[in-house]
């Protein structure tokens, strides 16, 4: 049998300790507690189990790219399951939430660095010395940073996304599905495009003026789900978690910005818009919650021709016709028919105005031109 304990921090006070034992995982609140680890699980004096790692502790576990790097660096020396991947990065982990200790960030590296730089491995570079520090998680490539923000000489956290041969112009393309979502007035958090096009900088949106961290939950959590079952659930149930948490006199909001998130991804042909792209910010608990900026938008089908959404809708994973789309609006969000038509008339005018911004954006390389024109083709304006 195997026995690990790990502490487990919430605003760097010690909320309790995670234990894998007999092949569960289970988490005791400490006596003095004050802050639940996740609205799923409230204080209380009966242990937490579960046969996997419980998802609000899976949520900002390592994928892809740089899970590969932590693991190639430190596998020779330490056991590198859930508990040891949370052992080695949690000090350093993304959000409110650490693990056994609590060390802070570098903060040497600026913004103006990473927008202006000419290195050609530059992000290779960062990934060598930041990956342990970078609890952040996705497939695609990221980093944790914190940068220093010359403008307002504060230094402020970023993400820093970079893209492979697989993925061509991934950032030029995150770049203008974020600006068509700012054309729709959804709240995006403040990001950036390098100049030579290979990162796209996003700021964290978790982090409170005194640098304090907010409560963060993706859907995942929310709905009970792992990681590896991101790709699982369905707008419905999306729209029940927000029924259950975000405030009554805040909910009819919550629902017309969260259905026309939906919307844009359809325009945008966005098809990883999954459990983990969608989520909820709050200070103490669910009194307080709301939904967090809209991240993570990009084109998938300019790489996947026939790519689908990754989420159902009327139990069907497909690009809906409007039909499917004005039951959703009315059943589940409780849109007027005035509503779900605005929604579509923002949604149509943001769609215009990004393609305007691209077919204005100048750049002498060949492939970017043609990569662009491919994204403006491929972006609809109405649903069918």
């Amino acid at each position: 049998m195997r026995e690990s304990k790990l502490k487990v921090f919430v605003k760097q006070n010690i909320s309790g300790h995670l234990s894998y034992e007999d092949d569960k995982y289970i988490f005791n609140y400490s006596e003095e507690s004050k802050d639940v680890v996740s609205l799923t699980m409230p204080i209380r004096s009966q242990s937490w189990v579960d046969k996997k790692l419980h998802p609000i502790f899976q949520m900002n576990m390592p994928e892809g790219a740089l899970k590969d790097a932590i693991i190639n660096s430190f596998a020779k020396i330490q056991k590198m399951d859930d508990i040891g991947f949370l052992e080695l990065i949690g000090p350093y982990m993304l959000g409110r939430i650490k693990f056994n200790s609590i060390k802070m960030q570098e903060k040497s590296l600026k913004l103006e660095n990473i927008l202006h730089n000419s290195k050609e491995a530059l992000f290779d570079e960062l990934l060598d010395k930041f990956a342990i520090r970078s609890g952040v998680s996705g497939v695609q490539p990221k980093l944790l940073l914190s940068a220093h923000n010359k403008t307002t000489m504060k230094f402020e956290h970023f993400i820093v996304k970079s893209w492979t041969h697989e993925y061509p112009q991934l950032a030029l393309n995150e770049y203008f599905c974020m600006r068509a979502i700012n054309h729709a007035s959804l709240e995006t958090p403040q990001f950036y495009l390098s100049d030579d096009l290979s990162m796209f900088i996003i700021e964290r949106f978790d982090i409170k003026e005194d640098g304090s961290y907010l409560g963060f939950e993706d859907m995942c959590v929310l709905t009970a789900r792992g990681t590896d079952a991101k790709y699982d659930g369905s707008y419905e149930e999306c729209v029940r978690v927000i029924k259950d948490i975000i405030a009554p006199e805040h909910k009819k909001e919550t629902l017309k910005i969260f259905f026309k998130a939906i919307v844009m991804n359809h325009l945008l042909k966005n098809g990883d818009g999954h459990l983990k792209n969608y989520g909820i910010l709050y200070e103490n608990d669910y009194r307080d919650a709301y939904l967090a900026p809209i991240y993570d938008v990009i084109t998938t089908t300019v790489y996947i021709k026939k790519d689908i959404p990754a989420l159902r809708m009327s139990d069907g994973k497909l690009w809906w016709k409007s039909k499917i789309y004005k039951n959703f609006a009315k059943q589940s969000c409780g849109l007027s028919n005035q509503e779900y038509s605005d929604i579509l008339q923002e949604c149509k005018e943001a769609i215009i105005s990004t393609k305007k911004e691209i077919l204005a954006f100048e750049s002498d390389d060949i492939e970017v031109q043609s990569f662009l024109q491919y994204l403006h083709d491929t972006w609809m304006e109405e649903i069918e």
